[in-house]
């Protein structure tokens, strides 16, 4: 039994209901069938749906939590999408899932590398200045013709896509968000994008529009540079992904004069591409009924916290292809399963294992270390997958090797650290490596957030066989 001793916070809602529901597939049939009967461990269903009415109370928000391993997927769901309404979670609420997109898009740029239309050390602006040119022919607004309109020509005449990949590259991310570190004092989040998005609530930006605001274009960031002596470089930049997907559009067969008509869905399993919505125009409600609240302080007077509800923000879906995936968090853990899992079937493995981040690294290729969000170590502790944090969501989706299977966990809140998606994936984790592994793990989850880790749990014995 996996057991909570973190301290919880009165919510404001209580979570009326918690709908469990299950659904398993024959591994080698999932993309031709709908899944089979459930033969996940005994027990996890009633384990995520205790995790989920926990964190729930706890963070005052709705939690939508999925199990996928080979022999079918678990999910649970528990808080209100619409408390106003007093709407219950499901089971089948979409969230906006953020930056969980960049998995596909990184993915879908290694089957490309995987079948020889680019490699990752091809020249972007070879790849994708032809096609920014044919759109400032369709739209004269648009202001520039080239990469090296935007930031110089010597600055982009060495990026690469691993680059790009890697977050490795100069490339000036479009986020504006300057957080405060925890315990950092005389700090004060800003964010003015936000802001503006939030005072133009159905005025999105389009891609093409972001890569032009002020503190994008001419706004070259310079050598990309480890911030830690044993760590490697990370410069994170949604705006390396917005590139990547001009690479896909400009693969894409057929009319690509414009950015929305990338079709996204064309590398997925057949039976993914009905589950995952891409959000290129509108707000979430044109796609949802989970509202989300900006709970952060950013823009705030000191030592208060924002409650903005989203729902009818275009700007939640900033960033295309690094920002704008749509779904259940079941069909997100589909996903994860089949471009990290056995069933590669995005990308070959082998171009797979290249996404993997090393132990020392923040980041691999479209890919983040999600080690210390496993509250273990040795091969129990390996983790990777993404983080999805966008205006009033955040989650998280991770795949451990060890044991060959993936968690997704949704919230629709956004906290100024991303806590509460890695609370619950500590407790779901360590509930299902127990189960699998005949093992009880006792857990707590403390301070913790974007990259660290206040996960703490029984240590996992490497000898221990699954049965």
């Amino acid at each position: 039994m996996v057991s909570s001793t973190a301290s919880s916070s009165k919510a404001r809602r209580s979570p009326r209901s918690v709908v469990v529901a299950t659904l398993g597939a024959a591994a080698g049939l999932l993309a031709l069938a709908p899944p089979a009967a459930l033969a996940v461990p005994a027990g996890l269903e009633a384990a995520l749906k205790e995790i989920a009415v926990n964190e729930s109370a706890k963070y005052n928000c709705s939690y939508s939590i999925a199990f996928r391993d080979a022999k079918g997927t678990a999910v649970a769901a528990a808080g209100f999408v619409d408390a106003q309404k007093k709407k219950e979670a499901s089971t089948t609420d979409e969230y906006a899932f953020g930056s969980v997109t960049k998995v596909l898009t990184g993915a879908s740029i290694m089957k490309l590398a995987s079948e020889g239309h680019l490699s990752l050390d091809s020249l972007v602006a070879l790849l994708v200045d032809p096609i920014i040119g044919r759109m400032a022919d369709r739209d004269p607004q648009q202001g520039f013709r080239s990469l090296g309109e935007l930031w110089g020509e010597k600055n982009v005449s060495s990026l690469t896509v691993r680059q790009l990949l890697s977050m490795r590259s100069g490339v000036p991310d479009f986020d504006t968000a300057t957080p405060c570190m925890q315990g950092q004092t005389g700090c004060v989040p800003t964010d003015p994008l936000r802001k503006d998005l939030y005072e133009h609530p159905q005025s999105g930006y389009s891609p093409m529009r972001l890569m032009e605001v002020d503190w994008v274009k001419n706004s070259w960031k310079g050598e990309c540079k480890s911030k830690l002596p044993f760590m490697g470089a990370f410069c994170y930049s949604s705006t390396n992904f917005m590139l990547l997907g001009l690479i896909l559009l400009a693969h894409q067969q057929g009319s690509n004069k414009s950015w929305t008509d990338l079709d996204q869905k064309v590398f997925l399993p057949d039976y993914l591409k009905d589950k995952l919505q891409f959000a290129n125009v509108g707000t979430p409600s044109n796609y949802t009924d989970v509202h989300g609240f900006d709970r952060t302080s950013y823009n705030m007077p000191k030592d208060e916290h924002a409650d903005h509800d989203n729902i009818d923000v275009a700007g939640v879906f900033s960033g295309w292809t690094a920002s704008d995936i749509v779904a259940s968090a079941a069909s997100v853990a589909d996903l994860t399963w089949e471009v990290y899992g056995p069933p590669s079937s995005i990308a070959p493995k082998e171009f797979v294992e290249k996404m993997i981040p090393t132990k020392l690294d923040i980041y691999g290729l479209a890919t983040f270390n999600l080690n210390r969000m496993t509250g273990q170590s040795g091969k129990y502790g390996v983790a990777y997958g993404h983080l999805g944090a966008t205006y009033g969501y955040q989650s998280v989706t991770a795949y451990f090797p060890s044991l060959e299977f993936a968690v997704t966990v949704a919230t629709n809140i956004e906290r100024d650290y991303q806590e509460q998606p890695a609370d619950a994936m500590c407790f779901v984790f360590n509930k299902a490596a127990g189960l699998l592994l005949n093992k009880t793990i006792s857990c707590t989850y403390g301070s913790g957030g974007y990259y660290s880790g206040g996960c703490k749990c029984d240590p996992i014995e490497e000898e221990i066989v699954i049965v």
